[in-house]
């Protein structure tokens, strides 16, 4: 969600136009079917886009950076001469092969001015876990190899706890811990869950606290004891508890009743249990949150999202 006051200036104009002036780059057909999908609020009722605005209205916007035209460049929450840690917004690729803005490239970019670059040296940024385009959280890239070793066998060793924030379709328990097994559709990139073994899959497991509840929806904090691609949404939508806004493991019927246009998905926080005596010893027991998410519309609404505010 993006907040902004109504300047004096804009007094008297439609609130369609100020949004218009305020984000230059916003796509106008966007701009109306937000409205259209009370994905925008005025003074904290929905807005129709033609109402008269005056100085010091309170707006409020339920769409991505991405689609509010705004840079999508993460801010640096730590950075050493092993490690950065970046909190990307949605919309902003991890790593892309066609050219297109992504996290790697902007770290790339940022150890060059540093001059800790060298391809030759292997001094180049390696992403040590991915995370989906339409989510918002922490990532983590490595300076070298040896770094980046070391956090992947920490990830395969559940050394590095990984926290998201998440709003789901259904009634959640107070908490859980499923089990299932996870396989990959490598042409189509996606995950499946199954109730048993095969002789391609992985045992996975995920646990989750509810912290809120409303609407037909909960708030959950899941963490992803294992490892496995896309293994939060899928593994809540397989126990039937689908992610607000997923269009591939999601209920597309439920999120198109809710407007919801956006994942409600954020990798909120990283804890480092790494151990000690090794180089890398000074990050144990370091915590790391992001602040950067955007929920759809209805989740604030059902009032869950204050619990993380």
């Amino acid at each position: 969600m993006i907040h902004i006051t109504v300047d004096a200036s804009y007094g008297g104009r439609e609130l369609f136009d100020v949004i218009s002036a305020e984000f230059p780059a916003l796509d106008a057909k966007l701009l109306k079917r937000a409205f259209k999908d009370a994905a925008i609020a005025l003074n904290g009722k929905n807005a129709r886009g033609n109402e008269k605005a005056a100085a010091g209205d309170k707006v409020d916007i339920f769409l991505s950076d991405e689609q509010l035209g705004i840079d999508l460049t993460p801010d640096v929450v730590y950075q050493d001469e092993n490690f950065v840690i970046a909190d990307k917004p949605a919309g902003l690729l991890c790593v892309s092969d066609t050219g297109e803005k992504n996290a790697v490239s902007m770290v790339e970019e940022l150890m060059k001015l540093r001059g800790e670059y060298s391809l030759e040296a292997l001094m180049v940024p390696y992403l040590v876990y991915p995370l989906e385009k339409e989510a918002s959280g922490l990532l983590i890239m490595a300076k070298h190899e040896d770094a980046y070793m070391f956090l992947s066998q920490a990830m395969a060793q559940r050394r590095l706890t990984r926290h998201y924030v998440c709003a789901v379709k259904g009634e959640a328990k107070e908490s859980a811990e499923l089990l299932a097994y996870h396989t990959q559709d490598r042409a189509a990139k996606t995950a499946r869950i199954l109730e048993r073994q095969t002789r391609e899959s992985r045992p996975i497991v995920t646990r989750y606290q509810r912290l809120a509840k409303g609407g037909g929806m909960a708030l959950l904090r899941a963490r992803p004891v294992t490892n496995c691609l896309h293994q939060v949404r899928a593994h809540l939508a397989f126990e039937g508890l689908p992610v607000i806004g997923d269009e591939t493991y999601g209920d597309r019927k439920f999120n198109a009743k809710l407007r919801a246009r956006t994942i409600a998905l954020w990798l909120k926080e990283i804890i480092f249990e790494i151990g000690t005596g090794h180089e890398y010893a000074y990050l144990n027991g370091r915590k790391f949150e992001s602040h950067v998410f955007c929920f759809p519309k209805c989740v604030y609404d059902a009032g869950l999202i204050e619990t993380v505010q």
